[in-house]
């Protein structure tokens, strides 16, 4: 990104023009910058509060020179107040000791009634993988507990993928699924 947006211009006489009035070329091009910044933004609200916010910026401007792309630097300022502006309604993002006292004040541990539904869900499961064959068995808990590959459950128990296959799917059936409410539906 360039950062020479002042480039002086000059006639043939070389006298250089008098700036240009960046809050009317701003009122001129209204339409083609809101329509790009909202692109830019993805937001038409955040395109109409950053143009606003460019428009009292470029109010304090004093230019000295001439600007080589006044509606690209018009553009430019409008972003970056869009950027100042998302940076000051999110203070606790830059904020690096805000994470250390969210974690502090957050509680992240499951409450008792949470603990209770899952230690009951836990022993259906239990009673259910009993009820299973061995071989079932160790088939789904090399599968889904200890995350092996079908290729290296079915060389360790000496069976075809496709064994392996409709073992784990005959196992699923018989363990219950989701919530305790929805097993005894």
């Amino acid at each position: 990104m360039s950062h020479a947006c002042l480039l002086p211009r000059g006639d043939a006489a070389g006298t250089a023009p008098a700036p240009p009035d960046v809050q009317q070329l701003l009122v001129a091009h209204y339409a083609q910058l809101h329509r790009r910044l909202s692109l830019h933004l993805g937001c038409a609200d955040a395109a109409t509060e950053s143009l606003h916010d460019a428009w009292l910026r470029l109010a304090e401007a004093a230019f000295t020179d001439a600007l080589h792309n006044p509606v690209a630097y018009i553009f430019r300022v409008a972003c970056n107040a869009a950027m100042d502006r998302l940076r000051a309604e999110r203070p606790w993002q830059y904020a690096g000791e805000a994470d250390d006292t969210l974690a502090q004040v957050a509680d992240h541990a499951p409450g008792p009634e949470l603990i209770a539904e899952a230690r009951s869900d836990l022993k259906a499961v239990e009673r259910a993988m009993q009820g299973l064959p061995h071989r079932h068995q160790d088939i789904f808990v090399a599968l889904r507990v200890h995350e092996l590959t079908r290729h290296e459950v079915a060389v360790r128990h000496g069976l075809s993928l496709r064994r392996v296959d409709s073992t784990l799917r005959q196992a699923l059936q018989r363990l219950p699924t989701g919530r305790r409410s929805d097993m005894h539906a």
